[in-house]
């Protein structure tokens, strides 16, 4: 599993991770296992795409099919 971050203090990660000043961190990237069952979905034609777990605390993630974004 992954989770991207874009919400952190690039100059303090640049560093404690020792990154040269011509390079500036725009995105983490967490990895690991999940501890949760997720399951991706393509979005419903209602344009929401709220993350949700269902009866069984199953995590549903809707995502938006590649046609749909692509220009």
């Amino acid at each position: 599993g992954g989770c991207m971050i874009a919400s952190f203090k690039a100059e303090k990660i640049a560093k404690d991770l020792g990154i040269a000043d011509d390079y500036e961190p725009v995105l983490i990237l967490a990895l690991g296992k999940p501890r949760e069952k997720v399951v991706l979905e393509e979005m419903e034609k209602n344009g929401d795409v709220k993350y949700y777990r269902d009866k069984s605390q199953i995590h549903h993630v809707p995502k938006r099919r590649l046609e749909d974004i692509l220009i």
